[in-house]
């Protein structure tokens, strides 16, 4: 290897090293915000902070997928479209597994919050799990038209999250 390719390498190095800093200390300051507001916020409404968070950031990622792709009526269509069609989905990674009746169902297979989930040793009933959900619902709202209702099926912070999409 010559020397500037070695320089290369060790240069490639140490950004991955500063890069898992970063991500670590991204997770405990997300577990230490949820746990802070687990204390703050009275119980019923711990869930809906964090979901509302959700929803903004994920509004802003719809109108971006609506600008580049207009408006996809069909909810079903639409999450594949932002799923698969879009670099939006930092942090996560999400299947549909099937459709029934007129929900969907999905599974969030990779997910920042999972990731804070376990470095943190939180439980999935941790207020922070509805940034996911509010996520969703504020990409979906946006890019569709419609009101969408999200609720949690399964929760492993181990295994899988499966979660049921409706059309409200």
């Amino acid at each position: 290897m010559s020397d500037k390719e070695s320089i290369h390498v060790q240069s490639l190095q140490d950004e991955l090293r500063d890069c898992k800093a970063l991500n670590k200390s991204l997770k405990i300051l997300a577990g230490e915000i949820s746990d802070m507001m687990d204390k703050m916020v009275k119980a019923e409404d711990r869930e809906g902070v964090f979901v509302s968070m959700g929803e903004d950031a994920g509004r802003r990622l719809g109108k971006k997928a609506r600008d580049q792709f207009g408006i996809i009526e069909n909810v079903e269509e639409a999450l594949d479209t932002f799923i698969h069609r879009t670099n939006m989905w930092y942090g996560y990674e999400i299947e549909v597994d099937h459709i029934e009746d007129s929900a969907i169902y999905i599974n969030i297979l990779e997910s920042f919050v999972r990731d804070v989930l376990k470095d943190r040793k939180l439980p999935v009933s941790s207020s922070i799990c509805g940034i996911t959900r509010g996520y969703l619902i504020g990409a979906l709202k946006e890019l569709t038209g419609k009101d969408v209702d999200i609720e949690v099926v399964t929760a492993d912070v181990d295994g899988i999250f499966r979660e049921k999409i409706t059309i409200s």
